[in-house]
């Protein structure tokens, strides 16, 4: 999704808690029910340029990094399939090298043996998982920099990273870029023969990204969007699975895909050209993936709660009636091949889990309680938005005792307000949340990111110093379209 405007952030980034009066994040409710474009973000030296240069297009200079959490199982897909896999890809759909060339194909096979040697191992733990949660503080592990196995002798980790990326990059982008700038004749004939070929196999030898290949064509039909399947990451995200190991094996061909309901497709046309390039994701409920500035990805499926940077500006090339600046995206992105970033929820005081993303603008918090059942937010220095997704309970603002002007000590009530899915509220800074169930109830907090534990120490270990911090209710839709 791109799209959503709202308060941006300070110069100095202080989420409302400082002098500055906007929030530096959007905090958004996707429900998607039809493939979104393929797109990607651009970083702030870029959204400066474009904004400059197309400000009809670009209406801001700000970056836009996301953090996606799964409200349902959802489905996406993002960043580049490891290139060998890529290139088992394109060997296995005709199609599709017929749109990009045998050279660039050729291209793409040289670059992965010289990468072989280089290429680091991917973590042996399922990376993604929701039972892989810590403590608050605890050191997290990035699947982005698993350490390398078997280097050539001499060569350092870094070493090797810089001379792998050397070779990927440029073979990565030479396919991805005769792909999305290709003749749509020549694209439109490669589709409907991808088509009949897939119509032609039976259902039971159908390769996964195929079935997915036709699904997308059904919505976006002759879009070069559909052959990105077999370039982007395809991964599945489950509360007691291992992305690895079902997400990354299905995301034999250029990107990774992400599906959160593996039995539906959401991609159209150019999708469909893109999926053999990009990660097909599949997130459970509470997993969360993160998409830095210039990493392609669209959603496919699903329900989620989307945090990102206050920015409107969105890079397209497929799947979507609104203006595509397909040379710009082709020159912005990375191709970095490793595995999606996936943010592991971190278990805080009070029993909620924090997402935390890394990015200064803003943090999530994940609150699931059961009937009867209590969950503490604890204090943020800074302005908080709060949405119920689904349930009823009790919203209770604590404060802790103040001084008096006589002396002593006052004891302030809290203000308690009642909730169900689709209350939105915007809490003070310095105010802790206490969510009260009457039946199971999920809410998520954004807010500025910030250190835990210097705010639980301003704020009396969870509470505020301050009384007077009252929580604006808001009437607002807790769904929102892209």
């Amino acid at each position: 999704g791109g799209g959503g405007g709202g308060g941006g952030g300070g110069e100095n980034g202080d989420g409302g808690g400082g002098s500055s009066t906007r929030l530096p994040f959007l905090f958004k409710v996707l429900s998607v029910r039809t493939a979104l474009s393929i797109q990607a973000h651009p970083n702030k030296t870029l959204a400066a340029k474009l904004h400059r240069e197309k400000p009809q297009h670009y209406k801001d200079d700000n970056h836009k990094p996301e953090m996606t959490i799964a409200v349902t199982p959802f489905e996406a897909l993002c960043s580049f399939q490891k290139i060998n896999s890529v290139l088992e890809n394109c060997r296995a759909c005709p199609e599709l090298v017929a749109v990009v060339g045998r050279e660039a194909v050729a291209g793409l096979s040289a670059a992965a043996e010289k990468a072989a040697p280089l290429t680091p191992a991917w973590p042996t733990a399922r990376w993604g998982r929701r039972g892989a949660t810590a403590r608050a503080g605890a050191e997290r592990n990035s699947a982005k920099h698993a350490a390398p196995h078997s280097l050539p002798e001499g060569v350092s980790a870094a070493e090797a990273a810089a001379r792998r990326e050397a070779v990927v990059v440029p073979a990565l982008k030479r396919v991805f870029t005769r792909l999305m700038t290709a003749e749509q004749a020549l694209v439109k004939a490669q589709l409907d023969a991808l088509m009949t070929r897939i119509e032609s196999t039976s259902p039971m030898l159908r390769l996964p990204v195929d079935e997915l290949a036709a699904r997308i064509h059904e919505q976006y039909p002759h879009d070069v969007g559909v052959f990105c399947v077999y370039l982007l990451h395809h991964l599945v995200l489950e509360p007691s699975r291992n992305c690895l190991g079902t997400v990354w094996e299905r995301s034999r061909y250029l990107l990774h895909h992400l599906v959160l309901e593996p039995s539906r497709n959401c991609l159209g046309t150019v999708w469909e050209r893109s999926r053999y390039l990009l990660n097909y994701l599949v997130l459970e409920p509470g997993e969360a993936l993160f998409l830095n500035a210039n990493e392609p990805h669209a959603y496919l499926f699903g329900d989620c709660i989307e945090c990102m940077a206050e920015s409107d500006n969105v890079v397209r090339a497929g799947l979507t009636p609104k203006f595509k600046d397909v040379d710009v995206l082709c020159e912005m992105l990375t191709y970095d091949d490793g595995p999606p970033y996936m943010v592991p929820p971190l278990l805080i005081d009070g029993g909620a889990e924090r997402y935390i993303a890394p990015v200064p603008e803003f943090l999530v918090d994940r609150a699931m309680v059961e009937a009867g059942g209590a969950v503490l937010l604890p204090a943020s220095p800074f302005v908080s938005i709060v949405v119920v997704v689904e349930g009823r309970g009790k919203l209770e603002e604590l404060v802790r005792q103040q001084p008096q002007l006589g002396g002593g000590a006052n004891s302030v009530d809290g203000l308690v307000h009642a909730v169900r899915q689709g209350s939105v509220f915007m809490a003070c800074a310095g105010t802790a949340l206490q969510v009260r169930a009457e039946e199971r109830l999920l809410i998520f907090r954004a807010t500025a990111k910030h250190d835990l534990a210097e705010a639980e120490a301003a704020g009396g270990g969870g509470a505020p110093s301050l009384p007077t911090t009252t929580a604006a209710s808001a009437s607002a839709s807790a769904s929102a379209s892209a």
